[in-house]
């Protein structure tokens, strides 16, 4: 701090800044003046204040204006339908009593209506209206009567399972003549780092999809046999016969079963089962995507989404050339470390796997050689074609994206497919400390509760090394100087600098609790430092995301609607809900999450503060290129960077580094993240834009002008250009272009779905920090700390060079977030003197 009581860094103020002179001077030369015009101007701002007050009193205790604006109506609408909102596992709920599975008996309605039986399926329970805005007479949604089958014979449900087999044993003998051909995704480009180092699958999912494939296409014979329509396949095939017994619902294929769940753990796992004690795999890895809403596939199983007419939707690159045109409009309050940390928090809780050839390689799917052999296409391929004038990749002739479909999850039932999530649902630090006890002891140091980690030769501790020269990250060129990428609990650690720092950070706050614990408590041993250590990270990642994130998000009305606000104070909360299915749902994994996405910034700003240089490089030059931060002051150098930059604004505007180079490397071209997006909703079947409004209880639209309230003007005009029918608008598209609801940053449709897996991730998880359930709940002292958890400090802890920062580093420095030594009393620190214990 320099000796006048300002700091060095421009804006930086300190605690106690030094009087302004010449100001003073000025104030009582024309103090007269000055103060009668001050009388005036106090009296006007004291009426306009008292109008504010009481308007703002009105729109917190009653309805609000009906003048308002869209944004502000579309939140009341979201305001007032129930929550969480009902999704498959409701629907299944409410009628597994009235269906068999008997083989050979088709017959249904095996209960007698009661409606003092709350579970019986025409209860108040089940039948209350849930504001939802379905036609009348529209089925497709869960508040539907199951469907009657027709009659099945266990004939029928055995051949039906023995075509899937024959059809998975030709998919394995396509991959085996691949593997023989030697034709694969040629090695460091676009595509292979998006499947190797990108999407990486574990082989255990890779073998459980191998079991998801059969089911689908054996589900595809069903529906044949049967003349199911595709209402009736997507949503009640599951019902036919009793697959118990078959290879298909074989344990020993599937994930291993959770170890007997015991109710007084004071630790969460690390697979996230048990969590939920009656259903101890919900939100645990290696589990299937929740469906929040009725999937829509073309054939009722497991093909990709159709338009109205029965045809064939706009190719994924038209959409993304006429509606996501490369353009970048800047949020005005939000910087870009809001993108960095939606980013962290994504992959602590979604991390789709994607279907694999022999020995996990990844199946090509734009090779010349599978183009013109249809014998060599892999029945998963669903690339992405390219039109012949396409504005940027016809210049390299380019006519084809590669796009391989995300695994099928497996299932002891006839139905549609599903798809598989590696990480654990719960906000727990996975990408942090990984989703296994293996994966958990390979970063564990085994010593002091410590986490592994590598110093520099300056002392600064790094993340561990990845050394497998074939990671789809490290280069020969960096390889023999000893640089190398790095480890951490998600393999995609190392897919852009942004996110390292932040994983690095983390890793260090472990490694400095685990060391204050032990000065603390000379006594405990590696593991109760470990556990400790981990689990006031977790808190202080939920504190975070809750406290300064998903406000950001959702608007502060919302959150505190929502009951998703934390205490403070050391307050516990009592809301947990068994009945609240934590699992993420596919629509929030595959499309509304990723709103974020338009937040990229095509440049990356860096600070350097002694000199005050300001330096931009380009996006794609910092993607799987972490090894800067091996160099003194370059992680300072970013974070200033981020802290200081805009970060783009939430529309269907996207920057050229991600919408055409991304992950090229040295190449000229890249992979379309946008097309990518749009192509990945249609392989999950998320259901189309308009259906998920109507699920939220917006108004359901009968043409484009009908949108005019909520989307963009020019985003409406771009995308009545491409699309034939309103209804065909994919997710992600029309939730990109609507307006931001009131005080957040992306629109109602978006807000609605992200809402509800923020509460079922908050109310579902029976760890949840502020929880009073003993003995996993922290001490009301403990508590009181965690709730001082900021993400400023936990940056200025763990990036000693940076100097300063602002107070919520999330928003622009502005009036109001002032920038802040790291050594300034107003960034709270958490004392960690409440975990001593014995006496003192």
């Amino acid at each position: 701090m320099a000796a006048s009581g300002y700091s060095e860094i421009p804006g930086v103020y300190s605690e106690t800044p030094r009087p302004l002179a010449n100001l003073r001077r000025t104030l009582r030369t024309y103090k007269t003046c000055i103060g009668a015009s001050m009388m005036v101007v106090l009296v006007l701002v004291l009426a306009s204040t008292l109008s504010v007050l009481i308007s703002q009193g009105l729109d917190e205790d009653g309805p609000v204006d009906p003048q308002s604006v869209p944004a502000n109506l579309s939140l009341v609408t979201l305001m007032a339908v129930p929550w969480p909102r009902r999704d498959e596992n409701w629907y299944i709920n409410r009628w597994k009593r009235s269906c068999t599975r008997l083989p050979d008996d088709p017959r249904r309605h095996q209960y007698q209506p009661d409606p003092n039986n709350p579970d019986d399926p025409e209860a108040p329970e089940w039948t209350r209206p849930d504001n939802s805005t379905y036609p009348e007479g529209d089925t497709w949604n869960w508040n539907r009567h199951p469907d009657q089958l027709p009659d099945w014979s266990s004939q029928d449900v055995s051949s039906s399972l023995s075509e899937g087999s024959k059809e998975e044993e030709q998919k394995t003998m396509t991959e085996s003549e691949l593997d023989r051909r030697n034709l694969s995704i040629p090695v460091g480009s676009a595509a292979y780092r998006h499947q190797h180092a990108f999407r990486k699958t574990h082989p255990l999912a890779t073998n459980m999809s191998r079991l998801g494939y059969s089911m689908d296409r054996a589900s595809c014979v069903m529906r044949d046999r049967m003349n199911l329509s595709r209402e009736t396949s997507s949503f009640d095939a599951r019902w036919i016969g009793d697959l118990t017994p078959s290879p298909y619902c074989d344990r020993s294929k599937l994930r291993p079963r959770p170890a007997p769940c015991t109710a007084g753990a004071r630790y969460r796992s690390v697979d996230g089962t048990c969590n939920n004690l009656k259903n101890p795999s919900w939100g645990a890895s290696f589990t299937a995507f929740r469906r929040a809403m009725p999937p829509d596939y073309g054939d009722g199983i497991s093909a990709l989404r159709r338009a109205k007419d029965g045809g064939e939707l706009p190719g994924a690159r038209t959409i993304s050339n006429v509606v996501h045109i490369n353009r970048m409009e800047d949020s005005q309050s939000y910087s870009v470390l809001t993108m960095s940390w939606g980013q962290f928090v994504d992959h602590d809780i979604t991390l789709t796997a994607l279907s694999k050839g022999k020995r996990g390689e990844s199946i090509p799917c734009c090779l010349s050689e599978v183009r013109n052999n249809p014998t060599l296409r892999h029945p998963e391929c669903a690339p992405i074609a390219l039109p012949r004038d396409d504005p940027f990749y016809a210049a390299f002739n380019q006519s084809c994206l590669e796009f391989v479909r995300s695994a099928p999850a497996p299932k002891c039932h006839f139905g549609h497919r599903d798809q598989l999530n590696q990480q654990t649902a719960f906000l727990d630090g996975s990408a942090l400390y990984g989703t296994s006890t293996k994966q958990l002891a390979s970063l564990r140091a085994f010593k002091d509760g410590l986490l592994k980690s590598q110093l520099t030769l300056d002392g600064r501790q790094l993340l561990p090394p990845s050394k497998d020269p074939k990671d789809g990250c490290n280069t020969d060129e960096q390889y023999k100087y000893d640089r190398f990428c790095f480890l951490a609990g998600d393999p995609r650690a190392n897919e852009q600098i942004l996110l390292t720092i932040f994983h690095t950070i983390w890793a260090r706050q472990h490694n400095q609790l685990a060391i204050i614990l032990k000065d603390l408590n000379p006594d405990w041993e590696d593991e109760r430092l470990f556990q400790e250590s981990r689990r006031i990270v977790i808190a202080q990642i939920q504190h975070i995301t809750y406290h300064e994130y998903v406000p950001s998000v959702l608007g502060p009305k919302f959150m505190r609607h929502l009951g998703l606000s934390p205490q403070g104070d050391g307050i516990y909360t009592t809301d947990y809900n068994p009945e609240f299915h934590p699992g993420i749902a596919n629509e929030f994994a595959a499309a509304a999450f990723r709103f974020g996405h338009s937040q990229i910034q095509g440049l990356v700003q860096k600070i350097d503060a002694p000199e005050k240089n300001v330096d931009f490089q380009q996006l794609s030059t910092i993607v799987f290129n972490p090894f800067s931060l091996y160099d003194t002051g370059t992680m300072a150098e970013y974070v200033r960077g981020q802290v200081s930059q805009h970060t783009g604004a939430v529309d269907t505007y996207f920057t050229s580094q991600v919408s055409g180079k991304l992950f090229r490397g040295d190449e000229k071209f890249g992979l379309d993240l946008v097309s990518i997006n749009i192509q990945r909703g249609r392989d999950h079947g998320i259901a189309g834009y308009v259906r998920a409004r109507m699920h939220c209880g917006l108004a359901p639209p009968s043409n484009f002008s009908d949108l005019a309230n909520d989307m963009d003007a020019g985003a409406l005009e771009s995308i009545k250009k491409v699309y034939n029918s309103v209804e065909d608008i994919d997710l992600y598209t029309g939730g990109l272009a609507e307006r931001p609801i009131k005080d957040g940053l992306v629109g109602p449709t978006f807000a609605c779905i992200l809402a509800d897996q923020f509460l079922r991730l908050k109310r579902g998880d029976r760890y949840w920090y502020e929880t009073d359930e003993k003995p996993q709940a922290f001490t009301e002292a403990q508590l009181h700390e965690l709730h001082r958890t900021s993400l400023a400090r936990i940056i200025c802890n763990n990036v000693p060079e940076l100097g300063s920062i602002q107070r919520w580093p999330l928003r622009m420095y502005e009036t109001g977030n002032p920038r802040l030594p790291c050594s300034s009393t107003s960034i709270p620190r958490v004392d960690l003197g409440a975990w001593e214990e014995g006496d003192i």
